[in-house]
């Protein structure tokens, strides 16, 4: 294209006080026209990962793999497709932190794709970009501070774009947000500001002193002339670079041989093409005496050809050029096929070696008994199998390693596969926040805070479905329900019938109003006392015919027990005044004679009788991210926790012992915000973000019988 500029490419590194040619964790990719989403142009990149160790050679090659591919294999506008690499590098890494819980491996990144002279930039994380022109230095971003959401972690990170454009003479410079503790902003815009890469790499060697710092430079050239359709086409030989130049040996032996061949073609050229060599001249004989003076002053000043029969040009043979038309483009051909059927070899040699990894590695773990050991070599297998992937996405005996791989990681990670999950209702409605599933009587209530709402739905049959009911919305912010009008709903619980109380469904709102609901009375007010006590009251709960309200203002539980008409009778403090917790961040409560309280952090609080109880989670493979709900049924000894950032539900006992995890055995269960578990029916009621599942219990594996 005309506006195209030439580019070159220079990496730093430094470790040591050593400056390195190359840098682990940088990419540039400038892809031929013909290739596959070649349409979004050049793509440069740099990740920087802090974590237990930092990153190393095979994460950042997993990270930059992912982004590319994602970036490449992306459709639409360029924005969506930098995005995409962005949210390909996060998935990448989280995976990673999967396998290896204790690295905690977070990292910024920074895409720049160049279409023509556009350059547009995308950033998450911990970032740094400058692009000079001819009079000012960019950075990207403009005022280094805190950043965003890191990649690897439990919040998906913010992307943020940037647009600028290049001209000859710019340079792009990727560079590690560490470089800012090193040296000011200004030194690395001076840097970017070089008339050359090498000056700019000289220089940026120069600032890092002895620090481990790295950074991928762009230099921009002037513009590439557009070819005529009538130019002659340049020829890229087998294995040459982007410059022309032959890569490796074989590549330099097919050039050798290419221009050899070249060599003769003008040669054999040259004497095909090569004119006759002119008839000489010679002057005229004595004019005749008859001729008058003028005419023979004339005839001796011209001169005449002199014929000859010795002077006609040689007979020409037609065996060069038939070599020049014909035998030589056998060669070449012979020796084109040649070289792509040794790469082809060498190819398939190499990604055959690779899955013979993955089989060894495989086969170690299915032999294993110790887990920790099985997941070692699980994890050199996977690396095994995703640089398979890339090279034979497709390929069938890869998919039946990833077969083996999948199962086995199953058995040593405890995964039952949930084979039954149904979706039961899926919400469109604008501007939703769905919080809470519960499950009573004939029916399944949705508490919907973001439009503050509650919804009901009837069971059919055996209850494998369920229908709006005939009133879907039975509770909504705004109705008068006796002598108040509803604010805000902020929890509902359902509570089973104890003495003369009635089975009913419980909603707290924002002005402490509580409302029943059932299927005879509707809904109707429930007195409640002692509101004046309440600091900031977050999440209800029901057990034994009580009543309790989690006040995360002044950390306490606050716990009513029935009256005649509700709960008129004040209510008591559930902790015992040595007791102290810090409830600023409780996901979810469930009572089952002891009281559960679960965390953002994946802490699971036990308590009985107001008081604190030891209690640990024990055993879990890989670490929770963004657990949202707990569930302990009052029958059994098992203990439930929707991790909603793994799509799992994680099975302990009441002792904290990793049991099992469930997962849906197609599909995936992201973004749940609770669970609700039908005790008598075995059934899990899975809410989340806009969807409403049903799936049955399975029932924990058969302990293996002893040997003899």
């Amino acid at each position: 294209m005309p506006d195209s500029l030439r580019t070159t490419i220079g990496q730093f590194g430094s470790a040591g006080g050593r400056a390195q040619a190359r840098a682990i964790n940088v990419r540039a990719v400038e892809p031929a026209a013909d290739l596959p989403g070649a349409e979004h142009g050049n793509l440069y990149m740099l990740v920087e990962v802090t974590g237990s160790g930092g990153g190393h050679a095979a994460l950042y090659r997993q990270v930059l793999n992912a982004a590319q591919t994602a970036f490449y294999e992306a459709r639409g506008a360029l924005p969506a497709a930098l995005a995409r690499a962005v949210s390909g590098a996060h998935s990448a890494l989280v995976r990673a932190n999967e396998a290896l819980p204790e690295a905690d491996w977070r990292a910024g990144i920074t895409c720049a794709a160049l279409q023509g002279r556009e350059l547009m930039i995308a950033q998450a994380g911990p970032t740094l970009a400058l692009v000079s022109h001819p009079k000012t230095v960019d950075q990207f971003p403009a005022v280094p501070g805190p950043s965003g959401p890191a990649l690897g972690g439990r919040e998906r990170p913010e992307v943020q774009l940037f647009e600028t454009t290049v001209e000859p003479g710019s340079i792009l410079l990727l560079a590690q947000s560490d470089w800012l503790d090193r040296v000011a902003p200004e030194a690395l815009a001076v840097a970017a500001a070089a008339e050359s890469v090498t000056l700019a790499g000289d220089y940026l060697g120069q600032l890092a002193g002895t620090v481990e710092l790295s950074a991928l430079m762009v230099g921009f050239g002037a513009v590439i002339p557009e070819v005529r359709e009538d130019a002659p086409a340049a020829i890229r030989l087998p294995g040459a670079t982007a410059d022309g130049q032959p890569a490796g040996d074989a590549g330099r032996g097919l050039a050798a041989g290419a221009t050899w061949l070249v060599e003769g073609l003008r040669v054999f050229g040259g004497r095909v093409a090569m004119p006759a060599p002119e008839t000489p001249l010679e002057p005229a004989a004595e004019p005749a005496a008859s001729l008058r003076d003028g005419e023979a002053s004339r005839a001796a000043a011209e001169p005449r050809a002199v014929s000859r029969e010795t002077d006609r040009p040689p007979k020409r043979s037609l065996l060069p050029l038939i070599l020049a038309v014909i035998v030589i483009p056998l060669i070449v051909a012979v020796i084109v096929l040649s070289m792509l059927w040794l790469r082809t070899r060498a190819a398939e040699e190499q990604f055959q070696q690779t899955l013979a990894g993955a089989a060894a590695a495989i086969a170690d773990a299915e032999k294993l008994t110790d887990e920790t050991l099985a997941r070692a070599r699980l994890k050199a297998a996977r690396e095994f199998l995703d640089k398979a992937r890339t090279v034979r996405p497709a390929d069938a005996e890869l998919a039946r390693l990833q077969t083996r791989y999948s199962d086995s990681l199953n058995r040593v990670d405890h995964v039952t596969p949930l084979y039954s999950v149904i979706l039961l209702w899926e919400f469109k409605e604008s501007n939703r926040r769905l919080e809470r599933v519960v499950a009573g009587g004939d029916s399944l209530f949705v508490l919907d805070r973001g439009r503050s709402e509650i919804y009901r739905f009837v069971f059919g049959q055996l209850k494998e479905s369920v229908t709006p009911a005939e009133k879907p919305v039975i509770l909504r912010k705004g109705d008068q329900v006796g002598d108040l009008v509803v604010s805000d709903l902020l929890d509902i619980a359902w509570m089973d019938a104890v003495g003369n109380q009635r089975s009913r469904l419980l909603a707290l709102d924002t002005n402490g109003g509580l409302v029943s609901f059932d299927v005879t009375y509707k809904t109707s007010r429930v007195p409640l006392a002692g509101r004046d006590q309440w600091g900031l009251p977050q999440l209800v709960a029901t057990y034994g015919g009580n009543f309790y309200i989690v006040d995360t203002k002044i950390n306490m539980v606050w716990r009513y027990r029935p009256s005649d008409k509700g709960f008129e009778n004040p209510p008591e403090k559930y902790f015992t005044a040595n007791t102290a917790v810090d409830m600023a961040s409780i996901q979810s409560i469930a009572i089952d004679g002891n009281i559960w309280l679960l965390m953002a952090d994946s802490r699971l609080l036990k308590f009985f009788v107001g008081e604190s109880k030891p209690f640990e989670l024990r055993g879990l493979p890989d670490a929770m991210s963004a657990p949202t709900a707990v569930v302990a049924p009052v029958d059994g000894n098992q203990v439930y926790i929707a991790d909603a950032g793994n799509g799992r539900i994680v099975e302990f006992d009441k002792e904290g012992k990793f049991l099992r995890q469930l997962r849906p055995s197609q599909g995936e269960l992201r973004e749940m915000r609770d669970v609700f578990l039908d005790e008598a029916g075995d059934k899990l009621y899975i809410l989340t973000a806009d969807a409403l599942y049903k799936a049955d219990l399975p029932k924990p594996a058969a302990a293996p019988a002893p040997t003899r």
